[in-house]
């Protein structure tokens, strides 16, 4: 007789295995997804540096080394090493990191949409490296426009002991030197400085800058609003159409002369200054419409109340609403205690998934009611199952910012109505008097 219920449990355990397998808890899954995409990270960026470890031999430059302080030749610009293009990669992880890492208090709710430290150093590692880089291309346009070389300082030395140039003129500035052609070169046609057959020299483009902007509007919209989503794709289909332009003017002139022929080597002319107000307008008519929500709710919560407080009152068939991703439309929900009742929920969020669930508390651990997930604009009805008086947590499982206080209260001889009569609310059906 022991064997048959050894292998009834074996099954119900198989089961067990494929209904977890099938049906998992999809909230639980979601909070886990910051740190998968950080483990995929790791594993790439390992699994890079073993790839170019064992490539390493192959891919050793066959081309023959520099001579030992050589200057570049007229016409030819010669950059020296940066440190910012690493630096900028961090500001952006410390700023992807306060989003992902939001302000909770010590019960476990979240405060804040972001975490406040991790902004602040973020947006500051990332400024510093913005400026850093910026000052550092544009000290080294304009020592190309004065007709001289921007070089690694180690170089410049020993091309003053060759007399490779005229006039060599060290800067104190750090790691790099100028170095400033003959009058010759200086003076040299354009044309006659052009680079050889088969060299492809393109001119200077402002797309490369607008492009992560674009990028960084559309992240940020997949996490607030659908505003932002829609105003960084405008952004990027702008950038792109400018890229693919300057791209197939480069390419055809390529074809015509051997090289490209930029329409202007001059970084300020080819500046697109008419779209940078178009970029701002957008970036910022989007956010206006993400904070107006907020700020609108932040202004109502500062007038001031009534002289007289008024007293809370308990509908009979509660409701509540979703507007946007962001937060409900009220952060407590007023709902009778003692028995079952109905939930209407409306989502007023065109083509967003949204939905209503009641647990004890932010942990979750019982939950009374797993409201069905409806797209907007819709609107449903759940039936609740009976609560005993006290405070209660609810929230959106496809949007867990978005959360608030369920507040179970007494029908008769509360302060919502006479004496024996359930409260109401505006909007609220009224409750069923008791047949005689």
């Amino acid at each position: 007789m022991e064997e048959p219920e050894q292998q009834e449990s074996i099954i119900d355990l198989l089961f067990n295995l494929l209904e977890q397998l099938l049906l998992p808890n999809w909230s639980d899954l979601i909070a886990l997804l910051p740190w998968v995409l950080i483990g995929l990270i790791v594993l790439f960026v390992a699994h890079t540096a073993w790839q170019w470890r064992r490539a390493g031999a192959i891919n050793r430059p066959r081309v023959p080394p520099p001579l030992a302080g050589g200057a570049p030749p007229p016409g030819v610009h010669l950059p020296g090493p940066s440190r910012w293009p690493f630096v900028v990669p961090i500001g952006a992880a410390l700023l992807l990191f306060s989003l992902a890492l939001p302000t909770r208090d010590d019960a476990g709710e979240m405060v804040l949409p972001f975490n406040v430290p991790l902004l602040v150093a973020g947006a500051v590692v990332s400024l510093i490296a913005i400026a850093g880089w910026l000052l550092e291309a544009m000290r080294e346009w304009r020592s190309t426009a004065r007709a001289e070389h921007v070089l690694p300082a180690h170089t410049a030395p020993a091309a003053l002991a060759e007399g490779r140039s005229s006039a060599v003129a060290l800067q104190p500035a750090g790691r790099t030197a100028v170095v400033a052609l003959d009058a010759e070169a200086a003076v040299e046609p354009a044309a006659q400085r052009e680079p050889p057959p088969g060299v492809h020299l393109p001119g200077p483009s402002p797309w490369p800058f607008f492009a992560p902007i674009a990028m960084t509007v559309m992240l940020l919209g997949l996490v607030f609003s659908p505003v932002l989503l829609i105003a960084g794709i405008v952004l990027g289909v702008i950038a792109a159409a400018g890229w693919y332009l300057d791209a197939g003017h480069e390419y055809f002139s390529t074809e015509r002369v051997g090289h490209a022929v930029p329409r202007t080597r001059d970084a300020q002319q080819v500046w697109p200054r008419r779209l940078v107000p178009v970029f701002g307008a957008v970036i910022a008519i989007g956010v206006l419409i993400t904070l107006a929500p907020i700020g609108l709710g932040w202004l109502n919560s500062m007038a001031p109340g009534e002289a007289t407080p008024t007293p809370v009152s308990v509908p009979a068939v509660p409701e509540i609403s979703a507007s946007n991703a962001i937060s409900f439309d009220t952060s407590l929900l007023i709902v009778p205690a003692g028995r079952t009742f109905d939930l209407i929920f409306n989502n007023n969020d065109p083509g967003v998934p949204h939905n209503v669930e009641i647990a004890d508390s932010s942990a979750r651990g019982t939950v009374y009611l797993d409201g069905e997930i409806i797209n907007g604009v819709a609107s449903i009805t759940y039936q609740v199952p009976a609560l005993t008086e006290g405070d209660y947590y609810f929230l959106c499982i496809v949007h867990p910012n978005m959360n608030g206080t369920v507040r179970a209260m007494a029908e008769t001889g509360g302060p919502g109505g006479p004496e024996g009569q359930p409260g109401t609310s505006p909007g609220a059906a009224p409750a069923s008097s008791p047949a005689p």
